[in-house]
């Protein structure tokens, strides 16, 4: 499957979701399910890596682990960006209103864009603290750290296991789910450093393994970032525009199609609008094209909001993408 028509059916999933949600009592009471499995799987995972974090900060106390420690603020600080991807996601559930006519979709984007910028933080701070610790390594009680850093790993790959479903289809399940990842891959680095240094006295085995962990994480999470600072700076949806030009102008009686615009609400959420120039016709007949029109663009684009100008002659400049 080419990547564009796996975001097409992201995209009609996402409306069909969102509109189930806001509809019939029936639909409602489906999505609500749905709804309720995401949310019960949120919040397992919010439980699990606040449970780690704790038992991960005592036994850094007591095996004077620093890595154990950076490791337990690592999910602490991740288990924050979970309460904050379950509120985000919930409030971009509700209906528009006069103050936000275009609903609160965009707090998923928001919520992804400070998740994303945030674990990169994260990541820089660690990759600095590998550069210390790699030149003034630190001794420490290795069975503690080990048992300890398994029991984390372990954790993290449930929660890893619980999101990773949903990331394939919503930026701000992936962001969440890069996190958790995140701390397993921290994990098992500070499971292999606990088992160079009991085996091998080897202390610069952890922060190599932090340091190559943090770089990774960072190219992958930049990904999010990109994506969610692009509709954030409402930029154009990624569409073959020619085809679509194209496909409408092909309709009876359409000449041409211009000044199109558009602009995306979340990841899924696409809004259309565009100049449609005509022949001489009457209004109703302008209705029909119009949904024509839509049709091509829900069915072969996953376009479900569309705003067209119809005009005659109107406008001296006919470009794509004129104002």
């Amino acid at each position: 499957m080419s990547e564009k028509k796996e975001n097409l059916e992201n995209k009609n999933r996402d409306h069909s979701e969102r509109e189930e949600h806001n509809h019939s009592h029936g639909s409602h009471c489906h999505s609500h399910v749905f709804n309720e499995n995401k949310k019960n799987k949120f919040l397992w995972v919010i439980i699990i890596n606040f449970s780690i974090s704790i038992f991960e900060i005592a036994a850094g106390v007591l095996s004077s682990s620093v890595a154990l420690i950076a490791d337990a603020f690592h999910n602490l600080e991740d288990t924050a960006s979970a309460v904050l991807s379950l509120i985000a996601w919930k409030i971009s559930f509700k209906k528009p209103d006069r103050e936000k006519t275009y609903g609160y979709k965009r707090a998923e984007i928001v919520a992804a864009f400070l998740n994303s910028v945030f674990l990169m933080a994260v990541c820089v701070f660690l990759i600095s603290e590998s550069l210390k610790r790699f030149f003034s390594p630190r001794e420490i009680n290795s069975d503690f750290m080990l048992i300890a850093a398994f029991a984390a790993f372990l954790a993290n790959m449930v929660s890893v296991w619980l999101l990773k479903e949903d990331s394939k289809d919503n930026i701000n399940w992936k962001s969440a789910y890069l996190h958790m990842l995140g701390d397993a891959l921290f994990s098992l680095a500070v499971i292999a450093g606990a088992l160079s240094v009991k085996i091998w006295n080897f202390y610069w085995a952890d922060p190599i393994l932090s340091f190559s962990m943090s770089v990774f994480i960072i190219i992958q999470t930049f990904k999010v970032f990109k994506k969610s600072l692009s509709i954030l700076m409402q930029s154009s949806a990624d569409l073959d525009y020619e085809k679509i030009k194209k496909e409408i102008e092909n309709l009876q009686g359409v000449k041409n199609i211009h000044h199109v615009h558009t602009w995306m609400t979340n990841e899924n959420t696409v809004y259309f609008e565009a100049h449609v120039e005509v022949e001489e016709m009457t209004v109703s007949k302008t209705c029909e094209i119009s949904s024509k029109a839509e049709e091509i663009l829900k069915k072969n684009y996953g376009i479900y909001h569309t705003t067209l100008q119809f005009e005659t002659d109107r406008c001296q400049k006919k470009e794509m993408f004129g104002n």
